[in-house]
């Protein structure tokens, strides 16, 4: 294994040696749930498109209910129905007009009086006070104007983005799909039966990221695990290169330094080239990055689960979060909650108690499931620079935020 590099050094290789995945134009609609903008986009049209009425009601010019009181209330005549649908007419002097929600004001018109606050005797509309200007009117363009910035590349097509931007007139949007991953896992005692486990161990690194994969909506592929074997796992590699199956590959197991961690290897023999082999960190230092001949990342990712989780989370997150334009994830700075260990960051497993302080898992060895059950959070100790930081991030990642 080469000399290990400090997770900011290994995240900046990645976000180097990942290219952006080709945008497309695609059909605003509820298929386009969870791609990703590539471009600013602007509204279409201006939101409300024209003055229109809040309510429904009577619309009206407030300055004929300047003088008008109880006693000597302001006299309307009734004009014709204005729905919804129609088109903006004119509104006479002396006139008022039966008024639907969303229907637009007539020219002339400055308010509109809701229904149930309004008189009607003998055909004729009674106001006993002063209306002021615009009231219960929606202004054209007050919501969104044409022209201005809805969201800019990188957003995440949210149910609440699709339904604004459809509103202000934007039919089609230029975006990236997410990526498909393929997932390797790797070891003999999940391939291969062995005759004096009771129970027999189960893979639980592929069924675990293929978890992630969907909570994040990127579609996925788990592959049976590949035993230890030199050219097995060789064959495995090669016989997904060029496949249009997956944007990104990923093994679990086999990528320390014992006699039965073959990925390296495999992945040179296979013509790939390593990008890097080891961070300084726990738990994940093992973790792998490299980029297969026909230009696609992969990540060699450990094979304690813990460690696994680890490397998908900060690692492959980051190289999708790459492929698809969004931004780095930052998590949110705290103190630290502990000394650092020197020249090293650590991932700290830790969840929010009620009242709002940081609590550390007791257990935070790479192979305990325990304490991923009972935390929500992840609390990078970084001791390689100058100065120890802490930061937290959420244990279950999004692309939404």
């Amino acid at each position: 294994m080469t000399e290990k590099i400090s997770v900011s050094e290994a995240l900046d290789r990645i976000e180097s040696h990942v290219a952006p995945l080709l945008p497309r134009m695609i059909r605003l609609d509820a298929q386009a749930y969870g791609q990703i903008l590539a471009r600013t986009t602007t509204a279409a049209a201006d939101t409300p498109r024209f003055d229109c009425s809040a309510m429904d009601g009577f619309a009206l010019a407030t300055s004929e209910t300047s003088t008008a009181t109880e006693q000597r209330p302001a006299q309307f005549e009734l004009a014709a129905d204005i729905p919804a649908a129609s088109r903006q007419d004119k509104l006479e002097l002396g006139t008022a007009a039966p008024i639907s929600t969303g229907a637009p004001l007539p020219a002339g018109a400055t308010a509109v009086v809701a229904k149930e606050q309004c008189r009607v005797d003998r055909g004729k509309l009674l106001i006993s006070e002063p209306v002021t200007p615009w009231r219960n009117v929606r202004r054209q363009g007050e919501d969104m104007a044409s022209g201005a910035l809805v969201a800019s590349p990188g957003s995440f097509l949210s149910p609440a983005l699709i339904g604004a931007l459809l509103t202000y007139g934007v039919a089609q949007v230029e975006a990236r799909s997410l990526p498909k991953v393929h997932i390797l896992p790797t070891g003999s005692e999940f391939a291969l039966p062995i005759p004096a486990a009771s129970v027999p161990r189960i893979d639980c690194n592929g069924p675990m990221i293929g978890a992630i994969c969907r909570s994040l909506g990127v579609d996925f592929h788990i592959q049976d695990p590949v035993p230890d074997d030199a050219d097995i796992l060789y064959a495995a590699l090669q016989s997904l290169q060029g496949t249009p199956r997956a944007d990104l590959i990923l093994s679990t197991g086999g990528v320390s330094v014992g006699p039965h961690d073959l990925v390296r290897a495999a992945l040179e023999k296979a013509g790939a080239r390593i990008v890097f082999h080891g961070i300084a960190m726990r738990p994940g230092k093992p973790i792998l990055f490299a980029v297969l001949p026909d230009g696609r990342p992969f990540f060699g990712l450990p094979g304690n689960p813990v460690a696994a989780l680890v490397g998908f989370r900060f690692f492959v997150l980051a190289a999708i979060r790459q492929l698809v334009g969004i931004d780095r994830e930052l998590g949110r700075p705290i103190a630290a909650p502990q000394p650092p260990r020197e020249g090293i960051t650590q991932f700290l497993r830790a969840r929010i108690a009620g009242d709002g302080s940081i609590v550390l898992s007791d257990d935070q060895r790479s192979h305990v499931m325990r304490s991923l059950i009972d935390s929500d959070h992840w609390v990078c100790l970084d001791g390689t620079g100058p100065e120890a930081t802490a930061t937290i991030f959420r244990q279950s990642p999004s692309l939404a935020e």
